[in-house]
């Protein structure tokens, strides 16, 4: 991670816009970082208590362990563009380093399409929400996005992530299928021949995507409903 993919020397590049900055941003985002890799399920549980972070953490950051407000403020205020800036060159370097050059299922280098749903509330919306009513009448506010990623062989590498987007007033909330395409051509534009097979549940069943793949030489493997 840090020879090859220097993930720790981006992450101290990162913007911080913080107006107090005791904690080093590195401190910060690094933690996350690995949490999120270790598949942690709660960041409030792990920062609440940081004197019993810091044994695990002393061969990453040296200094003080956040608290989980530092985190949240921190967060908050990271630009995404810088983000996906950072994953997009370690896609390059995969490539590069042609890791999956002898594919990852029966020589081919197959991905993985499918929609998620991020986070939800009844009481907290932003302009970017998606939104629907619970049986209750209630307005539910919510993210959901399309994600590529590698199956089959190890690593399992997100390749990318394409957020659905709001209605615009008379229409409904953009659906999964465009949202797939979308980030299929985005992949292409960004990275070339990122995958030769793609695979997809029965929501894909679909001609237009089906010609979306065909048009940027990829394969269609999709599953039909029981």
């Amino acid at each position: 991670m840090k020879s090859v993919y220097k993930i720790p020397q981006k992450i101290k590049c990162l913007t911080d816009e913080r107006k107090r900055k005791s904690i080093p941003l590195f401190n910060i985002v690094m933690p996350v970082l690995l949490f999120l890799m270790l598949q942690y399920e709660s960041f409030h549980t792990i920062f609440s208590a940081p004197e019993s972070m810091s044994k695990r953490l002393k061969n990453c950051i040296s200094g003080r362990i956040p608290k989980v407000d530092a985190v949240r403020d921190l967060l908050s205020r990271i630009n995404p563009d810088e983000i996906r800036s950072i994953h997009e060159e370690m896609i390059d370097i995969i490539k590069r380093n042609r890791v999956f050059r002898e594919g990852t299922i029966g020589g081919y280098v197959v991905a993985g399409l499918d929609g998620v749903e991020l986070f939800s509330s009844t009481k907290k919306s932003c302009p970017n929400c998606l939104s629907r009513k619970k049986h209750t009448g209630e307005t539910e506010y919510f993210y959901r996005s399309v994600v590529c990623m590698i199956i089959g062989k190890s690593p399992h590498v997100i390749l990318g992530q394409e957020m659905l987007k709001p209605r615009d007033g008379s229409g409904k909330d953009e659906g999964e299928l465009t949202g797939g395409k979308r980030l299929i051509e985005q992949l292409k534009k960004r990275h070339g021949h990122f995958a030769d097979v793609i695979v997809a549940d029965a929501l894909y069943l679909n001609a237009p995507f089906i010609n979306t793949l065909k048009e940027n030489g990829l394969e269609g493997v999709i599953r039909l409903k029981d």
